[in-house]
């Protein structure tokens, strides 16, 4: 879900921070004396996003947002909860970080656990962070509704039980492995007519199909409207398909050895790395590391080596303070360096496991 560690500065969320800060700084009494909750409502007041106090029954602040597909508020809405760990009137500086919990529209009479109830938290604020904690907190609430960051990077994408892969843009923001793609309405198209495909086949239960130029996807529920944005493109995100990075090389080796050593290593200080399955004009991650030491455990550097060299996947180190950063700068290297490559031309790979890239911006 999402990663406000992901976000990079842009305008809106500079003026996000700094009406924060400013009304951080307006509070009587020293730090100790400031609620947690003043940071977060004031950053979703910055960005446009209702929300209210929600009196959790165990002492934490929290408020509660809640939106429906393209910002639409109905029954089959995303439920998101955002609490602190402590104390309505906890002193900040002790403050550990925001807890948001997702709970997703139901499908079947159930909610998809693997993509909706999920967690992620804002690790360890000192006071002079809250305002950017909350304004990355507030921009990926924000975006994951409109799409609007302005940052968008071609990507190709599948789905479970649906034909693909498909051409698309997708934003910086990954949110436990899922993404939220925008497509031309030629691939929208061809997606719309794969769904419908599929659910003759018995294995998908939300189709889509074209009204004007407005998609129709019909779920159990009922049916939900989606437009082109101001682009001409279709954003139907996760609210209504768990989309993701879309790779045809063989990923289960490198999975299995994640899973095996886990992170119960030496690693290497504020150093992440990025396994990634190399596209040429684009790149899969495929999951994120604490970087092994080759000093104090090269058992596990020269088994993740050889693991990716003979798959034939890239990896790649950052140092940062968290991993979402450091898959943002995996991305934002192929968005870079390969912006001139063709999708169509044959793959190459250029970068083999253990490339040194810079750290992602502040």
């Amino acid at each position: 879900m999402p990663s406000s560690e992901l976000v990079l500065p842009d305008s809106r969320f500079l003026r996000a921070r700094e009406t924060i800060t400013h009304a951080l700084a307006a509070q009587d009494g020293g730090t100790q004396d400031i609620s947690a909750n003043l940071a977060l409502k004031t950053a979703l007041d910055a960005y446009g996003i209702p929300s209210d106090f929600w009196y959790t029954g165990g002492g934490c602040t929290a408020r509660y947002v809640s939106f429906g597909a393209d910002g639409e508020v109905d029954e089959h809405q995303l439920h998101i909860v955002i609490t602190d760990d402590a104390s309505v009137d906890h002193p900040i500086a002790d403050h550990s970080g925001w807890l948001a919990m997702w709970y997703g529209p139901e499908l079947d009479g159930y909610v998809d656990n693997e993509l909706y109830n999920s967690e992620f938290s804002l690790a360890s604020p000192t006071l002079a962070d809250m305002a950017h904690d909350s304004a990355s907190c507030a921009r990926a609430i924000r975006d994951w509704i409109d799409g609007s960051a302005t940052q968008w990077n071609r990507n190709e994408v599948s789905l479970e039980g649906i034909a693909g892969p498909y051409r698309c843009e997708t934003r910086p923001e990954h949110w436990d492995g899922y993404c939220a793609p925008r497509f031309t309405p030629t691939v929208m198209r061809r997606i719309c007519t794969d769904t419908q495909t599929a659910h003759r086949a018995g294995h998908w239960n939300a189709p889509a199909h074209f009204e004007g130029d407005t998609v129709v996807i019909v779920t159990p529920q009922g049916r939900t409207e989606l437009r082109p944005d101001p682009d001409g493109n279709y954003r139907p995100g996760a609210f209504h398909w768990p989309w993701t990075e879309y790779t045809d090389r063989d990923i289960a080796p490198a999975n299995a050895l994640v899973q095996t050593f886990g992170w119960k290593y030496e690693r290497e200080p504020e150093s992440w790395t990025v396994i990634a399955a190399d596209h040429g004009w684009r790149a899969k991650v495929i999951a994120v590391v604490p970087t092994p030491s080759s000093a104090r455990a090269p058992h596990v550097a020269d088994a993740l080596y050889n693991t990716l060299f003979a798959t034939a996947l890239s990896s790649y180190e950052v140092t940062s303070q968290h991993p979402g950063e450091a898959a943002a700068a995996v991305r934002a290297h192929f968005a870079t360096t390969r912006a001139d490559r063709d999708p169509d031309a044959t793959v190459v790979v250029f970068d083999l496991p253990g490339v040194h890239l810079p750290a992602p911006l502040p």
